[in-house]
């Protein structure tokens, strides 16, 4: 357990009502809180039946952050999960007490609904309002505790801090010894590079930031459809990033993009990204890559249908014209879908997105870019 937990443990025995935690990325925040709910009803209270709620804005965010994490807790504790695990009510039943979790856009009437003595709302700035947050946490009796990596302003700072008695609780990497390597350099690779000074005060510092907003809020899980001409779409990981390729159809009539995750590997040598990509594309079909690494695609040439794509044209002009088309990503993007609740703007009059959550997102827009070419400016960004 990391320093962070303690910290939301001491909260708890001093009395705190509402406990925020602030952090960066990696700190640790969610899983400590994860840890304090399943510590609470195992060890300090397992004679009472207590009600624990978690929630996030909707039921596949929670599957692939959340649930993954609280899975890997209930093993580490040497719990079966899928023994405590009631999946069509969603909760689980740890001694005599019941955790539950539910998406709030997924389930809006379960923020009018019971009451319960413990609440975690996570990535309360992720499509969650105010108002989500004042009827969830009058309805709790004994605490909520809420977390947020602070890219701007939102209504935490502006209605919550100023009127209700709290514990803010900080956090960045460094408060988490057991931080991947690779997530660790990728994020002590952006440090002192100017073009993410304000990614670092944000996912580095965990200080509160000026970004202004998602750049695609026009998105959702779906599922990929079938028996369509698909793109694969890569860019390459120039350490510390990670190789990263997404399967892309554009339906053009309907004004939809979809996207499914094929791979997010860290340190992989050439023969290793050759082998992920045979994994994933058969039957010679077609790969757009980054043209950054030529030498790369000369490689993979004699393997593979690969070829640069052309970077004609500004990057925000190439965003503003996906932000005409809705996204579908598949449940099991995992990362695809924490970049694009991250993806934000730097300078949103300008139209120009901070760099550092892109990993996937930049593929999907060099298949877009391959679809369109030739329809927008070819002045460089």
């Amino acid at each position: 357990m990391t320093n962070i937990y303690t910290q939301n443990f001491v909260a708890f025995k001093a009395g705190q009502r509402l406990i925020i935690n602030q952090g960066g990325q990696g700190s640790s925040k969610t899983w400590s809180i994860l840890q304090l709910f399943y510590a609470l009803a195992k060890y300090r209270f397992p004679e009472k039946n207590l009600k624990f709620t978690i929630c996030s804005n909707s039921m596949p965010h929670l599957k692939l952050g959340v649930l993954d994490y609280f899975n890997k807790i209930l093993l580490e504790f040497d719990e079966i999960p899928d023994a405590i695990h009631h999946k069509t009510d969603h909760y689980f039943k740890v001694g005599n007490s019941i955790i539950e979790y539910f998406g709030i856009r997924d389930s809006p009437e379960k923020t009018l609904g019971p009451r319960r003595d413990f609440l975690f709302i996570n990535e309360a700035n992720n499509k969650i309002t105010y108002e989500d947050f004042d009827q969830l946490n009058q309805r709790t009796h004994v605490c909520t505790s809420v977390d947020f990596n602070p890219r701007s302003r939102f209504w935490i700072h502006d209605k919550v801090m100023p009127h209700f008695k709290h514990k803010l609780i900080k956090s960045t990497y460094e408060d988490n010894p057991w931080l991947p390597k690779n997530e660790e350099a990728n994020i002590l690779w952006k440090k002192d590079k100017k073009e993410f000074a304000a990614w670092w005060k944000v996912y580095g510092l965990g200080e509160l930031g000026s970004f202004e907003g998602v750049v695609f809020p026009n998105w959702e899980t779906g599922e990929y459809p079938e028996d369509v001409h698909s793109m694969y779409c890569l860019d390459f990981g120039f350490h510390p990033s990670p190789d990263a390729m997404v399967k892309e159809y554009i339906d053009q009539k309907r004004r939809i993009i979809y996207l499914d995750e094929q791979f997010y590997n860290y340190n992989q040598k050439p023969e290793d990204l050759k082998k992920a990509i045979g994994e994933c594309v058969k039957n010679n079909e077609e790969i757009i890559a980054d043209s950054a690494d030529n030498r790369m695609i000369a490689y993979l040439q004699s393997s593979f249908r690969i070829s640069p794509v052309s970077k004609t044209g500004l990057v925000t002009e190439w965003i503003r014209l996906m932000q005409d088309y809705k996204i579908i990503v598949t449940p099991g993007s995992k990362n695809l879908i924490n970049e694009l609740n991250n993806y934000v703007y730097l300078d949103q009059k300008e139209g120009v997105p901070a760099k550092g959550n892109d990993h996937l997102i930049d593929p999907a827009r060099y298949g877009f870019m391959r679809t369109f070419t030739g329809r927008v400016p070819t002045k460089a960004y």
